[in-house]
């Protein structure tokens, strides 16, 4: 278990991780399902510039019961802390105010492929 809690017993879900710096789309490989980065630039975001990202999350298989609830947060930082002893934890080199931008001209989203038993 870790010190956040996470363990395999208790397990909290699918994980995307993206730097907003790396966000470029090899269009070649994206789809409307699943997007693809290409990963070859470094695009910094300048003060007060607003840019669309889109984070893939990892493949799971879960069953939602009637009643449940979908959880979807956004972090600067590992919510799950280290996953072995003895390891550093990462520490992102940003700082700064970092803004979500959501409604009127920035809509949002969650896309979930989801398939109905």
């Amino acid at each position: 278990i870790t010190e956040h809690g996470a363990s395999i017993l208790r397990y909290k879900g699918s994980d995307g991780r993206l730097r907003v710096s790396m966000r470029h789309l090899d269009e070649a490989l994206s789809s409307d399902a699943v997007p693809a980065h290409s990963f070859d630039r470094v695009e910094k975001l300048s003060p007060g510039e607003v840019v669309d990202v889109e984070i893939d999350l990892l493949p799971i298989g879960l069953a939602f019961h009637p009643g449940e609830q979908l959880r979807f947060i956004i972090s600067g930082r590992n919510l799950l802390g280290r996953m072995m002893p003895g390891i550093r934890e990462y520490v992102p080199a940003n700082t700064g105010r970092h803004i979500i931008h959501t409604g009127g001209d920035s809509p949002s989203y969650l896309q979930l492929p989801v398939q109905a038993r």
